[in-house]
């Protein structure tokens, strides 16, 4: 499988112009975008501003909240410049509300020994038991049966158990493009086993099965979550590009 074609696909529909990725485009783009003008299946808000950073391109895409504003957004990217730059910007321009994050594209398999494996329907108590306790605040648990009955059938509930008792568990976030073909990995581990290399196993047994099922694993995290960065690298993946939204 060509995993950076197919990540460049998926961006590309995050972007809105399909496989900009692919044309081997380098520079500062603006484009207009249907998709900012609506809420991504998964995702709580709407964001009227996507901008995808890599060291040869910016690509800035907008929707109908900005177009009055744009252009003076513009002004300040007339080159390529680094992402720090591109976030003092962004911040002189709508100060703290938006989000920077790290998006990955796959590598390679790593070459270890793995304890992890699938998770069953009949596994239902002790995911639930896991769930409540990496998750003490949720009052509400009625629709975790349904959600975990879908990741295990949709071979994506791998798990790690220590004396009978689940310790860490992928995760599978809501893909709101080609979900036939590409899926992205989370991950919860209990407090008290982080730091362990469990989360590593479970995450690599993870990817193995995405990639078996012919879909590209994907991985993203928040810029200030060091852990999840290192633990992506640990997985096999390596950094792709930087991507900042804005909800205005």
């Amino acid at each position: 499988m060509d995993y950076l074609t197919k990540t460049n696909e998926y961006y590309s529909k995050w972007i809105g112009k399909d496989n900009i990725l692919n044309n081997n485009f380098k520079g500062v783009k603006f484009i207009y975008s249907s998709e900012r003008n609506k809420i991504q299946h998964g995702y709580g808000k709407q964001l009227d501003l996507y901008i995808f950073s890599q060291s040869d391109k910016i690509i800035v895409s907008y929707g109908n909240k900005l177009i009055d504003e744009i252009k003076e957004v513009q002004k300040y990217f007339e080159s390529i410049m680094p992402i720090d730059r591109v976030l003092i910007i962004i911040k002189q321009l709508f100060g703290d509300c938006f989000n920077h994050d790290i998006k990955y594209v796959f590598n390679q398999i790593p070459n270890q020994k793995l304890n992890s494996r699938p998770l069953i329907d009949e596994e239902y108590l002790q995911y639930l038991e896991f769930f409540i306790k990496n998750n003490p605040n949720c009052e509400n648990t009625d629709w975790i049966k349904e959600y975990f009955i879908k990741m295990v059938n949709e071979h994506l509930c791998y798990g790690l158990f220590v004396n009978n008792t689940l310790i860490s568990c992928s995760d599978a976030p809501d893909m709101p493009y080609m979900q036939e073909c590409v899926q992205e990995i989370g991950i919860n581990t209990l407090e008290e086993y982080i730091g362990n290399g469990y989360a590593t196993d479970v995450c690599i047994t993870c990817a193995k099965e995405i990639i078996k099922n012919e879909k590209c694993p994907l991985w993203s995290t928040s810029a200030d979550n060091i852990a999840s960065q290192k633990l992506a690298e640990k997985v096999g993946f390596i950094k792709f590009a930087d991507a900042i939204t804005v909800t205005v």
